[in-house]
């Protein structure tokens, strides 16, 4: 079975990741049917910190725990929203946030015991708690571009406030990919053609990620976000179209934040336009073989990404993508005198499936992916080799014009999809919101 396959965590010491090796998946560390999603509610928690102040704004109980020193994320975990949520023994609960403490984080537990918010507008609430959690925690905005004399009482300077539903932790840079996992005739082969140097010290460059899984209980389903700035990464959370991630949270669902690969060559999207397709698939081989150590279930994955983010989603949606020719379109499109062998990026995991349960995206990149008979199977039975997909379009008429053409398409050949137009962009998607979230629901079954 695919969960027997790989044990490993993550353990952080500064910016280092450091493998650990759990056992079996059944050892006494995590058993597998040691918690579950329950309506019962958590009493207050109190881990040991060195700061603790508290507040209740807009029927929700705010209690920040912190240690002194400089911190540039925050941890919202939220509790007794109404829905179903891991309740552990309180021990195991201040574990958690204990650990998140010591690695700099400013935690802020999030009562909802008052507060009861239905359906859909708990997670539309994500963008209030948001912002009442960092006024609970005198949080400065972002740890970018601070004037001198600006301070706060609990040292917390970040953009990056993570929504945790109870049982659940935050991971953050995690290195799964680097510039050397391009094998070199190919990464020679880009810098030529792009007429950038090739150097070799930039085979350390890594591509990271952020994560939100639970530590105990059964898997659970997993988004998976692409969004992140070309440069390098930006404090990217609080912005509009990754509300949409943080709310999905509350779904009980892993959140994974993959930044974009920042090529040392050719930067996004130029280099990124050689290899894209196999860098897809070897990520979600990647998350499937860590599986087990991150608690998610490997059918249940649902990729997301907005605007140029989208191109990924866009790739995934294709089950042949793993598979010749797909696997290689991009790299024979750009008429490269290599041999498949070195043109191929290396796979930790390359007997996984690259299937995905489901796509949402809002039209962008993702739109040239979906409307290219080379790059999709659109031919090759398209009902079958084709993910469900949610894709809605914003308030551009072009880009929603191609958003119908796509849709169009997948229509016909059978394929399920599902679609809404925005008139402006408004939180996180507009009205398009609800109508991806029950999308989720239908493919990814979150434990409520």
């Amino acid at each position: 079975m695919l969960l027997l396959l790989v044990r490993t965590a993550f353990a952080f010491d500064g910016a280092t990741v450091h493998a650990i090796d759990e056992g079996a998946p059944n050892s006494k560390s995590t058993p597998a049917g040691d918690a579950e999603f329950t309506l019962a509610e958590i009493p207050p928690i109190v881990p040991a910190s060195e700061g603790h102040v508290s507040t209740t704004t807009n029927g929700v109980k705010f209690d920040v725990f912190f240690d002194h020193g400089r911190k540039s994320s925050a941890a919202i975990y939220a509790i007794n929203t109404g829905r179903r949520q891991l309740v552990l023994t309180p021990e195991k609960h201040k574990t958690i946030l204990e650990d998140l403490i010591r690695r700099k984080f400013t935690v802020i537990v999030a009562d909802f015991r008052d507060k009861k918010l239905p359906g859909v507008e708990l997670e539309k609430y994500v963008v209030r708690l948001t912002e009442d959690a960092r006024a609970a925690a005198d949080g400065v905005r972002s740890a970018r571009g601070i004037k001198p004399g600006t301070t706060s009482a609990t040292d917390t300077f970040a953009q990056d406030y993570f929504t945790l539903m109870p049982g659940f932790t935050v991971k953050r840079d995690v290195a799964w990919f680097h510039y050397s996992d391009i094998p070199e005739p190919f990464r020679k082969e880009i810098a030529a053609q792009l007429g950038k140097p090739f150097r070799e010290e930039d085979g350390a460059t890594p591509n990271t990620y952020d994560i939100i899984h639970p530590v105990y209980g059964p898997p659970v389903g997993v988004l998976t976000n692409y969004a992140s700035d070309e440069k390098g990464r930006e404090d990217f959370y609080a912005t509009e179209k990754t509300y949409l991630a943080m709310a999905f949270a509350f779904k009980n669902l892993a959140i994974i934040h993959q930044q974009y690969f920042n090529d040392p060559a050719g930067g996004y999207p130029k280099g990124y336009g050689y290899y894209g397709d196999q860098f897809a698939t070897s990520f979600i081989q990647h998350v499937k073989g860590n599986a087990a150590s991150y608690h998610i279930d490997p059918r249940k994955i649902c990729a997301f990404g907005h605007s140029k983010g989208s191109e990924v989603p866009g790739m995934l949606v294709n089950k042949l993508r793993n598979r010749p020719p797909f696997s290689q379109a991009k790299a024979k499109f750009k008429k490269l005198g290599l041999t498949e062998t070195d043109t191929t990026l290396r796979s930790d995991f390359p007997a996984l499936s690259t299937d995905i349960a489901c796509a949402i995206f809002g039209a962008g990149v993702g739109n040239n992916e979906l409307q290219s008979d080379k790059m999709q199977p659109w031919n090759d039975n398209p009902a079958a080799n084709i993910s469900p997909f949610f894709i809605y379009a914003d308030h551009r008429a072009d880009t929603r014009q191609y958003t119908r053409n796509v849709v169009a398409i997948a229509a016909a050949k059978g394929v399920t999809v599902e679609t809404a137009e925005q008139e402006s962009h408004t939180w996180p998607i507009g009205s398009a919101y609800k109508r991806a979230s029950a999308f989720a629901d239908r493919w990814l079954a979150p434990g409520y």
